[in-house]
């Protein structure tokens, strides 16, 4: 048995049913990412040289669960989805396919801190899950830059890449990796809206400008909360 595993199953317990076939594979002793990852993600590198890794298969789909001890002495971490050919056709900057490369991208994290990038979403990173444009909001978007006279941004090509249960998204532009939320609603503490745009639409995620950032900000988070 293994404790990580039992630990996600307890805190993730919509995401293993009953009659789903789960096989273990082999466990890495210790994640040897590429030197350009290294460089690009110095900090999370540093926090996924101290990850317990298991691999495992859910229905034939590969995972890795990348787990830590958290400051409270529980179980915590994420569950990588790992797709080999995913069927997009997205325009993916470098810095997002090199973390798809070395570690696929979260489908789950479990007893994450509080607060966290990683609170309350459905996915982060994984390139099947990914899209264009702001997650069909864009309707809503439309009739409140004509309420209030604001010029469209050019969204259409900008990719979706972590969507939040209440259809929230973050998203990056392609051409300059530059990363906003666009968000309905405002229970945040760390964003602030978007000059020139309409309030409850397009924001700034404090102390983030690209992708890059983003990344590095989460893997921040939970070096913070592991022992």
């Amino acid at each position: 048995m293994n404790e990580d595993f039992e630990t996600f199953k307890e805190d993730i317990s919509w995401f293993i049913k009953q009659y789903d076939k789960v096989d273990f594979l082999q466990t890495e002793n210790k994640l040897q990412p590429s030197q350009n990852f290294q460089n690009t993600f110095p900090v999370l590198t540093e926090l996924l040289q101290q990850a317990r890794i298991l691999n495992l298969n859910i229905n034939n789909q590969s995972y890795k669960l990348f787990s830590w001890t958290n400051k409270s002495d529980l179980s915590c971490g994420w569950l990588n989805k790992i797709e080999k050919n995913p069927n997009t056709t997205l325009y993916l900057i470098e810095e997002h396919k090199l973390l798809l490369s070395e570690i696929g991208g979260i489908q789950e994290s479990y007893n994450q801190p509080e607060p966290s990038l990683c609170n309350n979403q459905n996915f982060m990173f994984i390139e099947s899950e990914c899209s264009n444009g702001i997650g069909g909001w864009d309707g809503y978007y439309e009739e409140m830059c004509n309420e209030e006279n604001k010029i469209q941004i050019e969204f259409k090509d900008f990719i979706s890449f972590v969507q939040e249960t209440n259809g929230d998204v973050t998203l990056y532009n392609p051409k300059n990796s530059e990363v906003f939320l666009f968000a309905h609603d405002h229970s945040f503490d760390n964003v602030e809206f978007l000059e020139n745009q309409p309030e409850y639409t397009f924001h700034k995620i404090n102390n983030i400008t690209n992708f890059v950032d983003y990344v590095e900000a989460l893997a921040t988070e939970w070096k913070n909360e592991i022992k």
